[in-house]
């Protein structure tokens, strides 16, 4: 049988236009192979970076374990031990600005009877109350949030309303149980004795007089020094 040359022609138009959608979708196809390859091995390149971050955290976690620290302040002495296994960069943080001289003659510069009172600020050394609580360093740490519970004597970290920024230099110790800050601040030691002395500058004379001074002892709650020792 003989089929018309335009039979031809179509048959074979037909051939090359499926050819040339199978070329496409082989090309489309190698495209998304080479797309995946490449998320695959960024991937695997963000895993061993995550885990080798895990396993520095794990060696600082255990470089840091069984320090703890001596606060001398002008109303009495608190001693403090740290939970590095769930914050080793705040307890790092802590105890490296405490053994360099940082928090030395800075002040509680806020305190709230039955629930916190608040030192760490380096605005605190200069005089002028009106600026403290604003200060901190230059370079701020990540959050750890973790399970520990805001209960009496609980050390934790100050940050601003942004958990973005992360925090910074100060601190608050806990004078009574304050859930709502569970999981929303960074907790990492607590008061092993001296919780007497924070009963005492919890219960100082606040200003009155001043709504900008709100919290702030009239007369200054001072950390000399903070020793740290095992």
């Amino acid at each position: 049988m003989k089929y018309p040359i335009y039979c031809i022609t179509l048959f074979l138009a037909a051939i090359l236009m499926f050819s040339s959608c199978q070329n496409e979708e082989v090309k489309r196809l190698s495209a998304q192979v080479s797309q995946l390859g490449r998320q695959n091995q960024e991937l695997n390149r963000q895993v061993s970076q995550a885990r080798e971050s895990a396993e520095r955290l794990e060696k600082l976690s255990g470089y840091l374990k069984g320090i703890k620290a001596r606060m001398d302040t002008n109303m009495g002495t608190i001693e403090m031990e740290f939970f590095p296994d769930k914050a080793p960069i705040h307890v790092f943080n802590f105890i490296s600005r405490a053994e360099s001289g940082f928090y030395d003659n800075t002040q509680f510069h806020r305190v709230i009877p039955g629930f916190m009172i608040q030192g760490g600020d380096p605005n605190s050394k200069d005089g002028n109350k009106l600026n403290n609580g604003q200060g901190g360093p230059a370079v701020m740490i990540p959050h750890e949030f973790n399970d520990i519970r805001h209960t009496r004597g609980i050390l934790s970290m100050a940050r601003v309303s942004d958990v973005n920024v992360g925090a910074g230099s100060q601190f608050f110790i806990m004078h009574a149980d304050s859930p709502h800050l569970d999981g929303s601040y960074t907790a990492f030691g607590r008061v092993t004795s001296g919780m007497d002395v924070v009963d005492r500058i919890a219960a100082v004379e606040k200003h009155t007089d001043n709504p900008a001074l709100r919290d702030h002892p009239v007369n200054p709650v001072v950390i000399r020094s903070i020793e740290v020792y095992r």
